[in-house]
């Protein structure tokens, strides 16, 4: 047990000038004093280590594993900021969806030939409308300053390219990332999701939806444009449901670092009560004892009687 004296000197009682008794007893009192301090310490602050000095390699052990559990809630924070980043995007290509869905059945609508030149006009003139909220949506559609519609995987050289593809911060270090940007695929010379990059815009101009050829024609271009949109949700989606894997993964990881460090760095509040018990009574013990072995050379006082 720790404070106990290893060996006590033979105290000799008829050699008054020293009392090696009392020395003792004095001794057996500071070590009690001391560990009945720590005891105490520990059950006031829930630590085991309060200094470097309680146990020097537990100490650095423990600030390690603090530091790593400090960054595993850190990159929970990191990935559910991604989701709530990549959730506004998927709302924004929901929408766009629902336009172009809204812009097809138009275009379907004009390709019979019971709609003359007017109804044909009027009907280009809602898809306009149409394709200017989609160009709304692509340009609106921010975080941060950056346009979420427009992220290209194929850019990454240049960070402050506002198409550039997006690093998401994922785990304890520095290293532990993943990239995301849409494939633009599906459309040729494509950069993000407005009516020109998908080839819908300037349906007026072009006389999209004038004749019943021309309409089906545009027809098939909503069609991919649809097509294209979808494999943005679906790349949106992919990713964060990698992203809540992530998330599953740095919470286990998180939960076991910290019962490491739990058991370095915090104090068993048990084990230190019954601690804190015993020196305390050790230490009414040992008062009790100095104050008998101060005593004992009057003994030496009947040798004069």
């Amino acid at each position: 047990m720790p404070g106990l004296i290893g060996s006590a000197a033979n105290p000799d009682l008829t050699r008054v000038a020293g009392n090696i008794g009392a020395l003792n007893a004095l001794n057996s009192l500071l070590l009690n004093n001391r560990e009945l301090a720590i005891a105490q310490t520990r059950l006031a602050t829930g630590r085991r280590l309060n200094t470097a000095e309680d146990d020097p390699a537990g100490f650095t052990i423990g600030t390690k594993m603090r530091v790593r559990a400090t960054g595993y809630l850190q990159a929970l924070d990191n990935i559910g900021d991604g989701k709530n980043f990549l959730a506004t995007a998927e709302g924004a290509l929901q929408k766009l969806m629902d336009v172009l869905v809204k812009i097809r059945s138009k275009a379907q609508q004009a390709i019979g030939d019971i709609m003359g030149p007017v109804e044909r006009n009027d009907i280009e003139a809602q898809i306009s409308q149409f394709l200017a909220e989609m160009d709304d949506i692509n340009n609106e559609t921010t975080w941060n300053g950056r346009k979420l519609l427009e992220m290209d995987e194929r850019i990454t050289t240049n960070p402050t390219h506002s198409r550039t593809r997006i690093m998401l911060q994922t785990g304890a270090d520095s290293h532990n990332t993943v990239f995301f940007g849409f494939s633009m695929s599906g459309v040729a010379g494509r950069q993000g999701h407005s009516s020109g990059d998908l080839h819908l815009a300037g349906v007026v101009e072009r006389g999209h939806v004038d004749s019943h050829a021309s309409a089906q024609a545009y027809m098939g271009s909503i069609e991919s444009a649809i097509a294209s949109v979808s494999i943005s949700m679906r790349e949106v989606g992919s990713m964060m449901a990698r992203l809540t894997f992530k998330e599953e993964q740095v919470t286990v990881a998180h939960a076991n670092v910290e019962a490491a460090f739990n058991r370095i760095y915090n104090a068993d509040i048990a084990r230190e009560q019954v601690k804190a018990t015993t020196y305390l009574i050790l230490q009414q013990i040992s008062t009790a004892a100095l104050a008998q072995a101060n005593a004992n050379p009057q003994a030496v006082l009947s040798l004069f009687r």
